[in-house]
């Protein structure tokens, strides 16, 4: 008579609340940690399905199916209709790791998905220039110019990410200013950049 009540109650319990029973509402909320997203276009999944949208800068998201302790969880990017992964248009890649086990609570949210954002040379054109001493500068990346230089090719930047060049320090007799100087990283190799020098009055 004990035993009939007790599963009785066990089942009671679990038709109150099929979480804590392994239901299909599962038990665990699935998440992932990720970066290198500055737009939006990434799309994961979990076991083939469940689509989970990453907007644009978004460092953290949970799939909106629980999953059940013990139950095999598999996330992946999702594919197109023509096999290739669903990414932003500035992603070349994402590598996820830790993106499957078995569910528990030391397994469920350390997903961890990482993107390679497209990456483009920023190359500056240098006219006039005869003295020493020139720095040019883009955010922290800094680049000191020969005399007599034509070009300076800065650090590559971020598609789709801003950059701004600017003088840190003239050179010796010569003032030089900037053209074009600012503005957002598109699809293809940075160009349009000029310092012009001459001579200081």
């Amino acid at each position: 008579m004990k035993s009939s009540i007790l599963r009785a109650g066990v089942a009671l319990a679990c038709a109150l609340g099929l979480a804590a029973c392994g239901g299909s509402s599962g038990d665990l909320p699935l998440s992932v940690t990720i970066s290198g997203v500055t737009k939006d276009g990434l799309v994961l999944q979990n076991n083939g399905g469940d689509d989970l949208a990453i907007g644009a800068g978004v460092t953290t998201a949970t799939f909106s199916k629980y999953v059940s302790t013990d139950d095999k969880f598999k996330i992946a990017v999702k594919k197109d209709a023509s096999g290739k992964d669903v990414l932003p248009s500035n992603v070349s890649s994402c590598t996820i790791t830790n993106g499957e086990a078995r569910a528990n609570y030391y397994t469920y949210n350390r997903a961890i998905v990482s993107c390679t954002i497209n990456q483009h040379d920023l190359i500056v054109a240098i006219n006039g220039l005869t003295g020493s001493g020139l720095v040019v500068l883009n955010g922290s990346d800094r680049k000191t110019v020969n005399a007599g230089a034509t070009t300076v090719t800065m650090d590559k930047v971020n598609e789709d990410g801003p950059y701004g060049v600017t003088i840190l320090q003239q050179p010796s007799g010569q003032t030089c200013t900037v053209a074009n100087g600012s503005g957002i990283v598109g699809a293809v190799n940075v160009t349009t950049v000029s310092v012009n020098c001459a001579a200081s009055a």
